[in-house]
C-alpha cells in the first residue's frame, strides 16, 4: 500500500470511527498486519478464567471490593466489529467475537431484526464484507455522540466512594449510585441511560435502563432500542484484573439474552494484543516518539455538534442514525 492509500484509509478510520485525533497523539494508532495472530476475546478468556485461583479482593473503607485504578478496555481493535471475524483491513485484523452467550459468539437476532441490521451494514459505503457501496449511515460515535455501551467499553479509571463509583473515561464519565435510590421514570431517554448499582457479594452489579436506542455495540451496525436493558458485571479476579460482563435483554429484537465477556487489565499487564501493529506515524513517514502519556487517561477532542465533521459525512451521503423502531 503506498503512502497516499495509507493517509487515505486513516482519515477515513477516523471519520468512520468518530475519533478525531490530535496530531501527537496520532503516533499512538496503528495499521494491524495482515498475518498478525488472531485477536483473543470471549472464548479465549473463558478458559483463562477457568484456571484461575481464588482471590479476595481488598476491600474499600466500607467493606465493599475495591475496584479503584485504571483499568483497560477490550483491546485488540477495540469495538470495531464485536463478532468473530478473519481479517478485514488494516485497521480491523482478525479477532474473536466479544459473545461468550450464546456459544456461537453471533448476536441473536429475531428475524425483523437482523434484516435491519443487514440492511444498515449494506449502506456503510466502506467496501467491507457485506456492504452494498451504497452510503446510507454513518457510525453515531462518527458525530461525536456518546452513548451505552461505547462510553463503558473504552478504558475508565474507577473512584469509589460510599453509596456511590465514579468511572472516568476518554469521552465522558459515569456517576453510578450504590446507595439503593431507584431508576428515574421510564418516560425518560438518554444516551448513556440511567444506572443503577449494587454489590452481589464480590461483584458489582451495575443495571442500565432508559436508553434511547440511537447508539451501536461496534461499527458495523450492531444495534439495540430504547427497549433495550444492559446489566454489566464488576469482578476482580485478580490483583491486575477485573472479570467484565455486559448482558443485553430485548424481547423486541433478540431471541434471548446474550453475553460480552473480557477481561479489563492495569496498564502494563496482560498480553500486548497491539504487538502486531505499524505505528501510523511510521507507515505515513512522519516520525515517531514514546508517548510518556500512553498509560494515562486524557480527555479526547471530540466535540458534539462538530459543523465541519457534520458537513463532511452529508457530502459524502451518510445520514445521521436515529434508531429503529421494532415491529408491534
Amino acid at each position: 500500500m503506498n503512502r497516499k492509500a495509507l493517509i487515505a484509509m486513516l482519515v477515513f478510520t477516523v471519520l468512520s470511527a468518530g475519533l478525531l485525533l490530535a496530531a501527537g497523539y496520532a503516533n499512538g494508532q496503528g495499521f494491524w498486519l495482515e498475518d498478525a495472530p488472531k485477536i483473543p476475546m470471549a472464548a479465549t478468556w473463558q478458559v483463562e478464567k477457568a484456571a484461575l485461583a481464588p482471590y479476595d479482593a481488598p476491600k474499600t473503607a466500607d467493606g465493599v471490593p475495591d475496584l479503584g485504578g485504571l483499568w483497560s478496555g477490550p483491546g485488540g481493535d477495540g469495538l470495531s466489529y464485536i463478532e468473530d471475524h478473519e481479517f478485514v483491513d488494516v485497521t480491523t485484523p482478525a479477532q474473536e467475537s466479544f459473545l461468550a452467550d450464546p456459544p456461537d459468539g453471533k448476536i441473536p437476532y429475531t428475524d425483523w431484526a437482523m434484516a435491519k441490521r443487514n440492511e444498515i451494514l449494506a449502506g456503510l459505503g466502506r467496501g467491507w464484507p457485506g456492504e452494498s457501496g451504497e452510503r446510507l449511515y454513518s457510525n453515531p460515535s462518527a458525530y461525536c455522540l456518546l452513548y451505552m455501551p461505547r462510553i463503558t467499553l473504552a478504558s475508565v479509571e474507577i473512584v469509589q466512594q460510599p453509596g456511590v463509583v465514579y468511572m472516568l473515561g476518554e469521552e465522558s464519565f459515569r456517576v453510578i449510585p450504590t446507595d439503593g435510590r431507584p431508576p428515574i421514570e421510564d418516560n425518560v431517554k438518554l444516551w448513556f441511560g440511567n444506572s443503577r448499582g449494587r454489590w452481589d457479594g464480590d461483584t458489582l452489579v451495575v443495571e442500565v435502563t432508559n436508553l434511547n436506542g440511537m447508539g451501536w455495540f461496534d461499527s458495523t451496525g450492531h444495534f439495540y432500542t430504547e427497549n433495550t436493558r444492559m446489566t454489566e458485571r464488576w469482578r476482580r479476579v485478580d490483583e491486575n484484573t477485573i472479570d467484565y460482563e455486559l448482558t443485553i435483554e430485548d424481547p423486541s429484537i433478540y431471541t434471548q439474552p446474550w453475553t460480552m465477556n473480557f477481561p479489563r487489565r492495569r496498564p502494563g499487564t496482560g498480553p500486548n494484543l497491539r504487538a502486531s501493529r505499524v505505528p501510523s506515524a511510521v507507515a505515513i513517514g512522519a516520525p515517531a516518539f514514546e508517548d510518556p502519556y500512553g498509560d494515562e487517561i486524557w480527555e479526547e477532542a471530540c466535540f458534539e455538534g462538530n459543523i465541519e465533521g457534520l458537513a463532511s459525512l452529508r457530502a459524502l451521503g451518510y445520514q445521521w442514525y436515529r434508531g429503529v423502531t421494532p415491529p408491534q
